[in-house]
C-alpha cells in the first residue's frame, strides 16, 4: 500500500499539483474522508494587491492564468484539474504570485472513489523561487493537511500537518539557500532555456532540502483539446522524494510547448497497468 500511496502522490503534486493522483483510482477505494476544520498557511489571508507600474511588461506573464487539465487512464475520463495563478500578494515587501491547483474525481468515479486536493503555491515573479506551499490531499480514506514557509532571511522553514486522525504536528529546519516547492517548480521550468538532451536541476523543499533533476528528452509535436504545438518532452526525476522510484521503472513525461509560453500541454505517468494521461483542454486569462 505504501508503493501505490507513492504513486499517488507526487506526480501531481509536481505538475499541476495532486490531479495524477487519480491513478489511485486503479489499485484502491475507499470511502471519502470525513469533513473537518483544515489548516491554514500563514499567506493564504493576504489581500490581493494591484501594481500600476510593472517593472517591466512582462514582469508578470502569468498573472490570471487558467490551465484546465482532463484527466484519463485508456479511454476513462477520470477526473479534472485545473491550475491558476491567482492574485499578487505582498511578502517580504515584494509582490508574489499566489498559485493554486484543484482535482476532483469525475461524477461517475466519485461514486466509489472520491478524490478533492488542494495544492498553493506563493512565487517569486522575478527570481522564481517560492516562500512557501498549502497542500490538502482527500484521496478515499487518504487525508493529509501540510503548509510551509520558507524564510528567505533566516533561511529557515516551518510549517505544520494533518494526518488522518486530525492530529496535528509542527515542524521547521535550515534552509541552505532559496528553494522551490514541488508545486511552484513547473513555473521555474517553464522560464528556463530548453535544450533536448540537457538536464535541469531545481533546489527544492519538502520538510527537507534535495534536488530535482528534469531532463529534457526530446522534441516532438504533441496535441490535445486545446490544439497541436512542437514541444519538449521532459522526465522530472524526483528519485526518492516521489513516484519516479528507479528499482520500480515507473517514469514521468510533460511536453512543454515550445514557444514564450512553455505551456504543460500534456503530462503522462506510467503506472503498474498502463499509464495516466492529463491533457490541456482550455486556456484563459482574466
Amino acid at each position: 500500500m505504501h508503493f501505490k500511496r507513492i504513486l499517488c502522490s507526487s506526480a501531481l503534486q509536481l505538475f499541476s499539483s495532486s490531479a495524477l493522483s487519480l491513478i489511485c483510482l486503479l489499485s484502491m477505494g475507499a470511502a471519502p474522508a470525513e469533513a473537518a476544520e483544515l489548516l491554514r498557511h500563514p499567506y493564504q489571508d493576504l489581500e490581493a494587491v494591484q501594481l500600476s507600474t510593472p517593472s517591466s511588461p512582462s514582469f508578470f506573464p502569468w498573472l490570471g492564468e487558467t490551465l484546465e487539465y482532463d484527466i484519463s487512464w485508456g479511454i476513462m475520463t477520470v477526473g479534472r484539474a485545473w491550475i491558476k495563478v491567482d492574485k499578487l500578494v505582498v511578502i517580504e515587501g515584494k509582490p508574489v504570485y499566489h498559485i493554486i491547483s484543484r482535482s476532483k474525481s469525475t461524477a461517475f468515479i466519485e461514486n466509489f472513489f472520491h478524490v478533492d486536493d488542494v495544492n498553493e503555491a506563493w512565487l517569486d515573479p522575478e527570481t522564481l523561487k517560492s516562500y512557501g506551499y498549502y497542500k490538502k490531499i482527500q484521496e478515499g480514506g487518504y487525508f493529509h493537511n501540510e503548509w510551509v514557509l520558507f524564510d528567505m532571511s533566516s533561511k529557515t522553514f516551518r510549517g505544520g500537518k494533518m494526518n488522518k486522525k486530525r492530529e496535528i504536528s509542527t515542524f521547521d529546519g535550515p534552509l541552505e539557500g532559496p528553494v522551490n516547492d514541488v508545486f511552484s517548480s513547473i513555473y521555474a521550468v517553464r522560464a528556463m532555456e530548453l535544450k533536448a538532451d540537457s538536464t535541469l536541476e531545481i533546489k527544492v523543499n519538502t520538510r527537507r532540502n534535495w534536488a530535482m533533476d528534469v531532463k529534457v528528452l526530446r522534441a516532438e509535436k504533441a496535441k490535445t483539446g486545446y490544439g497541436k504545438f512542437k514541444c519538449y518532452v521532459v522526465e522530472p526525476r524526483v528519485g526518492d522524494e516521489g513516484i519516479f522510484v528507479p528499482k520500480k521503472g515507473k517514469r514521468m513525461f510533460v511536453w512543454l510547448t515550445d514557444d514564450n509560453m512553455r505551456l504543460p500541454l500534456m503530462l503522462r505517468a506510467e503506472v503498474f497497468i498502463g499509464a495516466v494521461t492529463a491533457k490541456l483542454m482550455k486556456r484563459t486569462v482574466e
